[in-house]
């Protein structure tokens, strides 16, 4: 048997780990979209910022204002005798208008209250509420054995107190009134104490989870990347399709989870379109991570595509020679580029110190490997 020479051996060496390749590429592309809903899960519920900022767009939204008003004024009537406070405050003569007067003020509670909800200092008030909250709600899930943020004394509220206090002095009823409330009025829990230690074992992982899928999506794509052989601008392309179809499956699923999550939480009709708001409202950094991962992933193929063998590809690339050749004057219009992206910012990472990092080194990568393939293609006459 003749063995093979060494054209034929390095013929058989070049073809690269195709099945390795593909299968890199596949768990990258899964990480990836993993990676995503981690990113929001952390930004969402983990950044005290990002919370308030959610929290006022609700607001800003009319159905969930009308379910808020309708929840505050539920909170006055059941909290308080109205009838009975306005007959002590009538003449004896006036008392039997006490109960018609009660039942109109219980009619415009909720008008009153959404009214109130417009108003600058009530939104101040509920992003305060919001804020003080999300702070508390941290520190009971960063606890490390404080006395005061036990399991037991663990639970975490958002007082809509001062909005209800606000609701009475719109309806012409506060001062003694506001008395009356007891001091559970107008609290809706976030956390109860008996869930603390399985969300602080949730927020553990949360917190890291973002950094470790991105890096190992990274990795493996590096690694198909370099294993592809004389393939790898077909893999870098693949990349590119990963990224992409990782931000369009996210976004599908948020469009299916958010049917079937409104129509799980949403006890009636009237109800629904509040709770759709809330989701979409909720799940809005989602999207811009989603896109972010496009956006990504589009670049990436435009950057295999240019150092393809295509016919306009290639014209762009003789073009482009000559001032490739340039190191100084290629790097400095590749920086001014760099930095009217991270003043625009059209993906979540230009505003993350990791991100442009990252990206910057990406940038100066595919630069040099664009000018070194020019060269090699066009050398100066």
């Amino acid at each position: 048997m003749v063995s093979p020479g060494p054209e034929r051996s390095a013929e058989q060496g070049g073809s690269g780990h195709p099945r390795t390749v593909t299968a890199l590429l596949l768990i990258g592309t899964l990480l990836a979209f993993l990676a995503i809903f981690s990113i929001w899960v952390n930004r969402q519920a983990l950044n005290t910022d990002n919370w308030v900022d959610t929290s006022g767009s609700l607001l800003q939204d009319e159905e969930v204002r009308a379910q808020l008003s309708n929840y505050l004024a539920d909170q006055l009537v059941a909290n308080v005798d109205v009838q009975g406070e306005l007959e002590s405050r009538f003449p004896p003569r006036l008392a039997p208008l006490a109960a018609p007067a009660a039942g109109a003020l219980e009619q415009l509670a909720p008008q009153a209250a959404e009214r109130a909800l417009e108003t600058s200092q009530v939104e101040s008030l509920w992003n305060t509420a919001n804020r003080t909250a999300h702070e508390r709600l941290l520190a009971v899930l960063n606890d490390s054995g404080s006395s005061n943020l036990s399991t037991a004394n663990g639970e975490v509220v958002l007082d809509l107190s001062a909005l209800l206090t606000q609701l009475t002095d719109r309806l012409g009823v506060g001062g003694k009134l506001v008395e009356k409330l007891p001091p559970d009025a107008g609290q809706l829990t976030i956390l109860k104490s008996d869930e603390l230690s399985t969300a602080q074992d949730a927020t553990t992982v949360v917190r890291h989870l973002p950094v470790v899928l991105t890096l190992l999506a990274l990795l493996l794509y590096a690694a198909a990347v370099y294993l592809a052989g004389p393939r790898r601008r077909e893999a870098l392309r693949s990349v590119g399709l990963g990224f992409l179809l990782a931000g369009v499956l996210a976004l599908v699923l948020r469009k299916f989870a958010g049917v079937e999550v409104t129509g799980a939480l949403s006890g009636s009709d009237s109800v629904e379109p509040a709770v759709a708001a809330v989701w979409d409202i909720g799940t809005s950094l989602l999207v811009s991570v989603a896109v972010s991962a496009i956006t990504f992933g589009i670049l990436i193929v435009l950057a295999a595509w240019l150092a393809g063998p295509t016919r306009a590809a290639t014209r762009l690339r003789r073009e482009a020679a000559p001032h490739l050749r340039e190191r100084g004057t290629t790097y400095g219009a590749v920086a001014l580029a760099f930095l009217a992206l991270v003043l625009w910012a059209p993906v979540v990472a230009f505003q993350k110190p990791i991100g442009m990092v990252l990206l910057a080194v990406l940038m100066v990568l595919g630069t040099e490997a664009l000018r070194r393939q020019t060269a090699a293609e066009f050398p100066a006459g």
